[in-house]
């Protein structure tokens, strides 16, 4: 069994995604970050940053549980324990994570510079530029690939919440980005990710 710990933000949506993906047995446990549940001591000791997404695995060889924070590892974890979005072929498995340092590195960096920009449009505008420039580059790919690193992987995984929340929050949707945007309607259309997104909670 898996706890997991989680909200509607991209991160949160990544590791709901991808356990909804995985199969594996888990329970959700939503945390309401308006309300502060992430300052909690409850929450702090699961990960004294006070971030989500948190999980705790009850199920390891060593017979003790294990707390896992950051949204990038979790993925690999889960992709690892359950055989889903994570080849054992190496040079696959090579692919699948160079696209996903890609994502958390090329991609979620702009994003998040984004909205901690506040009030400053001509430093947005830079961002925005990294950020166009990190999904065109995409965009190219799937324009030759269906997924990001060949087959269904985490690195999609990873992505589509960032895309989420870009379209939700800040209103950027890049829709002139046509293979990236055929991408986005077969990730919503998965029933994994339509859970996930369910466990972790819906954009509003």
């Amino acid at each position: 069994m898996i706890d997991l710990h989680t909200g509607p933000t991209s991160n949160g949506w990544r590791a709901a995604i991808v356990l909804a993906e995985s199969g594996l047995k888990h329970r959700v446990h939503r945390v309401d970050l308006t309300r502060g549940d992430q300052r909690t001591p409850a929450f702090l000791a699961l990960n004294p940053l006070g971030q989500i997404p948190v999980i705790v695995d009850h199920d390891m060889a060593d017979g003790r549980p294990m707390t896992l924070t950051e949204s990038g590892a979790i993925l690999i974890h889960v992709a690892e324990k359950s055989g889903i979005g994570l080849s054992r072929e190496p040079r696959a498995r090579a692919h699948t994570l160079e696209a996903l340092a890609n994502v958390m590195t090329d991609v979620y960096g702009p994003f998040h510079t984004l909205f901690d920009l506040g009030d400053q449009p001509k430093a947005a505008v830079i961002f925005d530029e990294h950020l166009r420039g990190a999904l065109a580059f995409w965009d190219h790919r799937l324009k030759q690939a269906r997924w990001l690193a060949g087959d269904y992987s985490i690195a999609d995984m990873a992505l589509y919440p960032v895309l989420l929340r870009l379209e939700n929050a800040l209103g950027r949707t890049y829709g002139d980005l046509a293979n990236l945007q055929r991408w986005m309607q077969e990730m919503a259309a998965r029933p994994g990710v339509q859970l996930g997104l369910s466990l972790a909670g819906r954009p509003q």
